[in-house]
């Protein structure tokens, strides 16, 4: 019998198309024995864009839509006022993974912006112990001192032990057992409490000496400044504005092409990509220097995590 891997993905209809290349991804670097088992967390796609979803012919993958509104509408106005810049819903569905599959101990959850370049299932094997999350440090931080200084100050974190939420190989019986759901939703629902990266933020912090550290070579970013030779990678994560999709140059980007031809939606990718104009780049910009103002605003301002916490009596 084969072995399935739960592989959790959140999207909307916009990300659609970057989703079709991860899977695509997924399951090109897929082995015998295994059954890659995609979940697609959602409040609803369109008829065509599961149909195309549906289309792609998959080895070893097999692809369920999960409409996550019935778990979601109750946290629906908190989790929307803590929304900045370009972050949508969806960036709130990982936290209801353990809760809507009580039956899994495990599981992956990855954003869309990626690409495999290695067996998945190389890292759900690993062993994170009692760990809560297996995660891999977030590249973004170290580069900028006003992010720095946020997740240290703010956030209380270390900035080497800081996270990115965007892979996460999930231990569901301690994310269920340490109550990670509900402190979330209580947090968003009862404070106005302002946060640069919404839920990453919540996670590195309840999360916090609970988790255990992958190799980056599992959730690489392609920061220039720090290139590593594809050949060596497992996962690249097109993360903040590094997308293939939107600029030309990107690190790693022939990778992304690879997979994206062998989509239903190579030619929304390569139209986009064309019309992506100077106009938008500029708002790219902006909105990075909107996020580095913000974390240096939060990061001069008495409070955080631990004080939000202390005041609802929650253990820090």
């Amino acid at each position: 019998m084969k072995r399935r891997i739960p592989i959790f993905f959140a999207t909307d209809d916009n990300y659609v198309p970057y989703l079709a290349v991860a899977i695509r991804s997924i399951d090109d670097n897929g082995t015998e024995g295994n059954i890659y088992d995609v979940k697609i967390l959602t409040d609803g796609l369109s008829a065509e864009n599961e149909s195309r979803l549906r289309s792609m012919h998959l080895e070893h993958t097999e692809i369920e839509v999960v409409n996550v509104d019935n778990a979601v509408r109750a946290h629906r106005r908190g989790i929307r006022s803590r929304l900045r810049d370009y972050y949508s819903e969806s960036i709130f569905y990982r936290i209801f993974i353990a809760s809507l599959f009580p039956e899994l101990k495990r599981a992956i959850y990855i954003d869309c912006d990626v690409v495999l370049v290695s067996d998945i299932a190389d890292m759900y094997d690993t062993d994170i112990g009692d760990s809560i999350l297996g995660v891999v440090s977030d590249e973004s931080i170290p580069s900028v001192a006003e992010f720095c200084d946020y997740v240290e100050s703010w956030v209380g974190v270390r900035t080497e032990r800081y996270f990115n939420s965007g892979v996460l190989l999930m231990n569901l019986e301690a994310f269920r057992d340490e109550r990670i759901e509900s402190s979330i939703t209580e947090l968003i629902s009862r404070f106005d409490f302002d946060t640069v990266a919404p839920d990453q933020d919540y996670l590195n912090f309840l999360c916090k000496d609970k988790v255990c550290y992958l190799d980056l070579a599992w959730n690489k970013q392609p920061k220039p400044e720090n290139p590593v030779p594809a050949s060596e990678l497992k996962l690249i994560h097109y993360n903040m504005f590094n997308k293939p999709w939107k600029y030309s140059g990107v690190l790693y980007e022939e990778e992304f092409w690879k997979y994206a031809a062998r989509t239903p939606y190579f030619g929304d990718i390569r139209r986009i990509r064309g019309e992506y104009t100077d106009v938008a780049r500029e708002r790219d910009i902006e909105g990075a220097k909107r996020l580095i103002a913000n974390a240096a605003r939060l990061a001069r301002t008495e409070g955080g995590f631990a004080s939000l916490l202390l005041r609802i009596g929650e253990r820090t």
